[in-house]
């Protein structure tokens, strides 16, 4: 019976044939994997970037300013048990008619003006006063409205034109210019249309508080 030889040239030749197939395969086959990978981190990151804008927003607040204590200077010239004592005082001094009454819990108090800085001393006057720093504190008011408003009188040059030139209206009591029409026929001076026109909204918004 005849002996076959064995080839180990062909054998060689075969294994390294099956090792460039195999290599091939695998080659293509990491690369396939990688390439799905990409899609899945492309299609993640589309859903990231379709994200409503509000919805990124969600859950961070944005602060009004004013929930701190504000500082003001008023010039009082009395304190009443009653709004009706505080007005009948008012009326027989005719030098009080652009002063207002602004009530702290159950006093009503007589000011007639409301300064950012010190009182100035007047060379005379015909009715004794003293000078009260007062302390203002939005930090009740839910209405971001109001909380503008108080931060706004902090201005030095308070006048019906400044109120005029505001940018966004919509941010402030949507009466404002109302009250600033109404105020600016009594008098045009910074300190007097600073305290009228905060009178009115501490007397509106109970949240407003003042201490002494």
């Amino acid at each position: 019976m005849p002996i076959r030889r064995r080839n180990p040239r062909k054998k060689i030749i075969l294994a390294g044939i099956q090792g460039l197939v195999i290599g091939v395969v695998g080659v293509l086959l990491f690369g396939f994997i990688l390439n799905l990978a990409n899609d899945k981190k492309v299609e993640v990151a589309k859903e990231e970037d379709t994200t409503p804008a509000g919805a990124q927003a969600q859950g961070e607040k944005v602060e009004v300013a004013a929930d701190g204590v504000l500082s003001f200077h008023v010039k009082q010239y009395g304190m009443f048990s009653s709004k009706d004592s505080a007005i009948s005082f008012m009326a027989t001094q005719p030098s009080l008619e652009k002063a207002g009454i602004v009530q702290v819990e159950n006093q009503f108090f007589v000011w007639s003006d409301l300064f950012l800085n010190d009182v100035p001393t007047p060379q005379s006057e015909s009715l004794p006063s003293f000078n009260k720093t007062v302390h203002v504190s939005t930090s009740g008011c839910e209405n971001p409205k109001v909380k503008k408003l108080v931060n706004i009188l902090q201005e030095d040059n308070i006048s019906k034109n400044f109120f005029e030139s505001i940018a966004k209206k919509e941010d402030y009591p949507d009466d404002l210019m109302t009250i600033v029409q109404a105020v600016s026929a009594i008098s045009d001076v910074s300190s007097v249309m600073r305290l009228h026109v905060f009178t009115h909204y501490a007397e509106q918004n109970t949240c407003v508080k003042l201490s002494f």
